[in-house]
């Protein structure tokens, strides 16, 4: 079993398998527009150790 970790730099669409070490940065909840009580998403900002 392969243990090694990909860079962020290296994801494309054709990938199907990857693994990652990374931090959160920054997180954030981006709330709906016809209900703004409601969570639509949650975005955050990964960085790798390059």
């Amino acid at each position: 079993m392969d243990k090694a970790f990909d860079m962020l730099g290296s994801v494309s669409p054709g990938n199907v398998s990857s693994r990652f070490k990374v931090r959160v940065l920054r997180l954030w909840n981006v709330y709906s527009f016809t209900k703004p009580n409601k969570v639509n998403s949650i975005e955050m900002v990964l960085i790798d150790e390059k």
